[in-house]
């Protein structure tokens, strides 16, 4: 959550007249080490993005490569003698831009 706030993703507020609000939920997860000791708790707020409806906030994308796109990169990349790497941004969905309010109903 600390990330959330130092980025200025969202503000607590009282509903607008007339506004839908998502509901959310917690995702949990616990990294164990090889003797099942807990070495790191993670937690996600998430919206139900599930009960979302196209008619209330428009187009809806997650962008993800089907795999015969991956498999014809990697082809293409061993057929020109480059090097492939993979990454991932920490935070990056934050920093997505939005034209519109969305108001998400804190869990219980």
């Amino acid at each position: 959550m600390s990330t959330c706030y130092d980025k200025g993703t969202f503000a607590i507020v009282d509903l607008a007249p007339g506004a839908i609000e998502l509901p959310s939920m917690f995702q949990y997860k616990l990294k164990t080490g090889p003797n099942c000791e807990t070495i790191k708790c993670k937690a996600w707020l998430c919206a139900r993005g599930d009960l979302q409806f196209d008619s209330e906030f428009g187009e809806t994308l997650a962008p993800t490569s089907r795999f015969s796109m991956t498999r014809l990169i990697i082809a293409i990349t061993v057929q020109a003698g480059l090097t492939l790497y993979q990454f991932d941004i920490q935070g990056a969905f934050l920093c997505a831009p939005i034209d519109q309010e969305i108001y998400l109903k804190l869990p219980p």
